[in-house]
């Protein structure tokens, strides 16, 4: 029974040999993993990128009749932030509806003061976009 017990205090110390050699393949397939996450990252690090950028530049879809009636030449109405260019609402369209962007118009209306009894008051001025979409492409929130 000792020459049994000798033989696997033998084998242990055997794996235990081979397994600091696991334990030291162990660290390189964690770099390995570390690479592959980099890539995920920075995929992640865009999304998150391009959500901030969605969220800073569109502030609402414009529902009215003139805007539902430029829906059918692919052309659709959003109210974007005033300090935005048109490069970013592009980007920020493109982002968020998967379309492929070919135009983007800007209209900026004025703040316009109005009275209402003796009361002044006034509306608020606000930036719109009118982008234009490739054909045979739409944006489901508008579609029936």
């Amino acid at each position: 029974m000792t020459a049994f017990l000798r033989k696997n205090k033998k084998e242990e110390k055997e794996e235990g040999a081979s397994g600091s050699q696991l334990e030291q393949d162990k660290p390189k397939q964690k770099e390995e993993g570390k690479k592959s996450k980099g890539k995920k990252k920075k995929i992640s690090e865009e999304l998150k990128e391009n959500a901030e950028l969605v969220e800073r530049v569109i502030v609402s879809p414009v529902v009215s009749e003139d805007a539902m009636n430029k829906n059918a030449i692919n052309k659709y109405v959003f109210e974007v932030a005033k300090d935005c260019n048109k490069k970013e609402i592009a980007q920020a369209v493109r982002a968020l509806y998967g379309v492929d962007v070919i135009k983007v118009n800007v209209i900026r209306k004025s703040p316009q003061s109005h009275r209402f009894r003796m009361a002044a008051g006034q509306k608020k001025g606000r930036k719109k976009a009118v982008v234009t979409i490739k054909s045979g492409q739409e944006i489901k929130l508008f579609s029936e």
